[in-house]
């Protein structure tokens, strides 16, 4: 599990067309996202942040959560 911020807001992107995601405005910088998702392995992360950078979207921090998994 990752948590990624990003620059600016996600008004208008479909991220959730492509990743299971969940995003949240941070209280600290309203300019920006915080967003919440799992992935396989690197070669996922690497895809995800790939995509972001597609969309536009400038990755300004990421660092690895605990997974928890719930049941």
């Amino acid at each position: 599990m990752y948590s990624i911020r990003v620059g600016g807001r996600l008004t208008g992107i479909p991220l959730h067309d492509y990743i299971e995601v969940v995003e949240r405005a941070p209280g600290d910088a309203p300019d920006e996202t915080v967003l919440t998702c799992r992935v396989a392995d690197a070669a996922a992360l690497t895809g995800v942040v790939a995509l972001l950078h597609d969309l536009g979207l400038t990755v300004t921090e990421m660092h690895a959560l605990p997974d928890v998994q719930t049941s």
